[in-house]
């Protein structure tokens, strides 16, 4: 057995893509995998690591800091409710939901 094996429990987390996403990554929804304690934040590096900097510009208008129009939903609830970046995903079986928004004047 190579010694370099995590033995890290990880889970599958389905992400679904909306609004402009889709078009731009060429995906409507993508499977994650992460650890079993992850947060908010440690599925967006994930998918910052598959999609790269498309997805980064498109989701960060910082490093660690999302743009205003950006809306993530652990299951039903806003990821602002619940812990921002740092929220955990949770023991259940996890949809996460971005959606960009759009402002108008």
């Amino acid at each position: 057995m190579d010694a370099k094996v995590s033995q890290q429990a990880t889970r599958e987390v389905q992400v679904k893509f909306m609004g402009d996403l889709p078009s731009i990554l060429g995906k409507r929804t993508v499977q994650a995998t992460v650890p079993m304690d992850a947060t908010v934040a440690d599925l967006l590096d994930s998918l910052s690591q598959m999609f790269g900097v498309v997805f980064r510009d498109q989701v960060f208008s910082a490093p660690g800091k999302l743009r205003h129009t950006m809306l993530i939903f652990v299951g039903d609830e806003n990821m602002n409710n619940c812990g921002g970046l740092a929220a955990k995903l949770g023991d259940n079986a996890i949809e996460v939901v971005m959606l960009p928004m759009f402002g108008g004047g």
